[in-house]
């Protein structure tokens, strides 16, 4: 899940998010994130538009149970893969882990988050908050990212957790061996590592903090010389916010993983 083009980044799609190559803690909604060049940067949040808001920022509900995303599982992959992939989320944690393997025999690993979680704000909030304040023509957001060579986008929701359920096994599908001990002096830092037994194949790790892997945005343009926010579907029509549904999103790259960069 959001490390691979397989089938739990499918889903992730399908249900209208964004997945982001390497799971982490900086993304939350209201994030203005700009693109361009095939670069997608984050910006800061969405008071940076406004100089004199009319309203109060929208309010972020956090924390929602996520039922329908709970427990997808990635595809089986080679243990290099899984092992830089691992390394990687324990890093993202807090922990050291690099692609150290000395501690299983396993050949392929497969991933699954649990107790996933979202935090969203309301797009027609968001939509109202932007026609309630003033906005600088001159704001270097705006011309750089909507008037400008690039395309601007707001946060509405992030798809995130804390936990993450790791299975090591032989090519033959039967549970490798795992040195739980070793493990978890590897990993080190603020981070639980639980199994069954010391060498059990399938491994917890918890995190102090929850990781965000996959996220739903809006885009931000100018129509009829207003500031608004704009979806469109893969093959559908441009919505404006007071006409989006509940299922109304914006795949920022529907064929490949989103790294979000922050700025040099």
């Amino acid at each position: 899940m959001a490390f691979c083009r397989d089938k739990s980044a499918a889903y992730l799609e399908a249900r209208g998010y964004n997945v982001v190559r390497h799971p982490s803690t900086l993304l939350k909604p209201l994030m203005l994130l700009g693109r361009q060049n095939g670069t997608t940067i984050e910006l800061g949040g969405l008071d940076k538009l406004t100089y004199n808001p009319g309203a109060d920022l929208p309010v972020i509900e956090s924390d929602t149970v996520a039922a329908d995303l709970n427990g997808q599982v990635t595809n089986k992959l080679s243990i290099g893969i899984g092992a830089n992939i691992l390394g990687a989320i324990i890093g993202a944690m807090g922990g050291q882990l690099g692609v150290d393997v000395s501690y299983t025999n396993a050949e392929r690993v497969e991933f699954r988050f649990i107790e996933v979680t979202n935090d969203s704000a309301l797009p027609i909030e968001i939509g109202s908050y932007l026609r309630d304040g003033q906005i600088d023509a001159g704001n270097v957001l705006l011309r750089e990212y909507v008037l400008g060579n690039g395309e601007l986008f707001v946060v509405t929701k992030t798809a995130k957790s804390k936990k993450i359920e790791v299975r090591f096994e032989r090519k033959n599908q039967t549970g490798a061996t795992v040195k739980v001990p070793a493990l978890k002096d590897l990993v080190g830092g603020n981070i639980k590592v639980n199994a069954s037994s010391e060498d059990a194949a399938t491994v917890r790790f918890d995190g102090p903090h929850p990781l965000v892997f996959g996220f739903q945005c809006l885009r931000v343009a100018v129509l009829d010389g207003e500031v608004s926010l704009i979806s469109q579907k893969p093959g559908g029509v441009v919505a404006s916010a007071a006409e989006m549904r509940a299922d109304d999103y914006v795949l920022l790259a529907p064929n490949q993983l989103l790294d979000i960069a922050t700025p040099s």
